[in-house]
């Protein structure tokens, strides 16, 4: 896939993670507060029909193995990775799972820079977020920005999501070329 970079700011901008009030009834784990708006654009519709709480009533789970996306603040419904439209990148290894859901930023995708032993990943990850508009609320499972699951991402690939650090204002002399 070829990206076209044309900013360079470092994040979409959009709201990060809060914690919920209740933890995940299937693994413990207290997971993020998400909105009624996720939910509804993430569960199918013939799950969306079954619910029985309120849409407002819901949290992600945040356990990588646990199979719950959702569960109602009173633990009464769940609804797990088989009842969302979109894969989970916290919990799925396929490398057609997005990284950056607004921008169709795959795994694959960095895996592939990586192989290729593409320069700046980073930056690129980063430049490529940045771009355009985002609509987490509504792509991302989690309902938030995925800047900290990509930088998860590429952590566990051993690259830094920070910039080296570049010293502008060095008295060193340039080396000479030849």
């Amino acid at each position: 896939m070829i990206f076209t970079v044309k900013n360079n700011t470092q994040s979409c901008g959009c709201s990060t993670e809060s914690k919920a009030l209740n933890a995940c009834p299937d693994c413990g784990t207290i997971g993020i507060k998400v909105k009624a708006i996720t939910v509804k654009s993430q569960l199918k519709k013939e799950k969306l029909g079954t619910m029985a709480s309120s849409i407002d009533d819901f949290s992600f789970c945040t356990h990588p193995k646990c199979h719950t996306v959702y569960y109602s603040n009173d633990a009464a419904e769940t609804f797990s990775e088989e009842d969302v439209k979109s894969k989970v990148a916290l919990k799925n290894d396929d490398p057609k799972t997005p990284l950056c859901y607004c921008k169709k930023l795959l795994k694959r995708d960095v895996l592939e820079m990586i192989e290729k032993s593409e320069p700046n990943i980073a930056a690129t990850v980063k430049a490529i977020i940045a771009e355009g508009k985002s609509f987490c609320e509504k792509s991302n499972p989690k309902g938030v920005c995925c800047t900290e699951d990509v930088k998860d991402f590429l952590a566990d690939h051993g690259i830094s999501w920070e910039e080296p650090k570049v010293n502008f204002f060095s008295t060193e002399a340039p080396s000479s070329c030849c």
